[in-house]
């Protein structure tokens, strides 16, 4: 069973209430393939079981979680599970055993309620949460809290600063992709934005990926603290002021309506 893209207005945080099939609707109703009443109930035993924490590998397919939220946390993509609009991914299960799969990355690379550049790249890797508290979002909080699985988590982070971002294959995958519609962009005469600014985001996109890299293997080795709540005024971030996020798109930047919706030092 495959729960729904973004789950309504309410979102999927997976905390659990209790038994009843209807305080889980938002799931339910925005199912991509129709539950049985069977399919449900194992689903609300999962969630139960993720929610109390123990034998967590027998409810959660904890791999494929941690590379899905290596991944978010790398690219800073905020308009997910991480913070308060709780969606955009799809809810798998598969003989009570849930996973993420992804969908939805066009406000990632820091581009939704980022203040600045320099608090995108310098996004707080162990503070993977963003203005929500650590109960409401238990599939995250869960495997971080648990020693082993942060470390694996540490493990697939570095792997993409290093040999993913760092090593040179986002950048080819970047220029390879642009190549496929390059000429496209170039003739299209109703683009918003035209051909130069094209371009101009691809070379923002590219240094995001660089700068993040740096920032991620310098929170990784100690330089940079991991946790927000361990930041002052004089702590040394990664300098971003070379990148502009207003070449990559950008959605509620520094949320100045709402500014509780920001990564907050609460450890996840």
């Amino acid at each position: 069973m495959a729960g729904g893209r973004d789950g309504g207005v309410r979102g999927v945080d997976l905390t659990y209430s209790d038994d009843s099939v209807e305080s889980y609707s938002n799931i339910f109703d925005n199912a991509v393939t129709k539950p049985t009443d069977e399919d449900k109930s194992r689903l609300i035993s999962t969630i139960k079981g993720l929610n109390e924490g123990t034998d967590i590998e027998k409810y959660v397919d904890v791999d494929e979680v941690l590379r899905y939220l290596a991944c978010n946390v790398f690219l800073v993509n905020l308009d997910s599970y991480l913070s308060s609009n709780c969606h955009n991914y799809i809810l798998a299960e598969n003989n009570g055993v849930i996973s993420m799969l992804p969908w939805d990355y066009n406000l990632a690379f820091g581009t939704m309620d980022s203040e600045s550049a320099e608090e995108a790249v310098n996004y707080a890797i162990d503070t993977a949460l963003n203005g929500v508290s650590a109960e409401k979002r238990p599939l995250v909080t869960k495997l971080l809290e648990n020693e082993g699985y942060r470390e694996k988590y540490h493990a697939y982070l570095r792997r993409i600063a290093e040999e993913y971002a760092a090593g040179g294959l986002f950048d080819r995958t970047v220029d390879n992709a642009a190549a496929v519609i390059d000429s496209y962009v170039k003739a299209d005469t109703t683009s918003f934005y035209g051909y130069d600014a094209f371009k101009e985001g691809i070379a923002a996109l590219k240094l995001f990926a660089s700068l993040r890299a740096e920032s991620v293997k310098a929170q990784l080795d100690g330089t940079i603290p991991s946790y927000q709540s361990d930041r002052n005024d004089s702590t040394v971030l990664t300098d971003a002021s070379s990148l502009s996020l207003d070449k990559l798109g950008a959605m509620n930047k520094g949320n100045k309506e709402n500014p509780e919706k920001r990564q907050k030092p609460a450890r996840s």
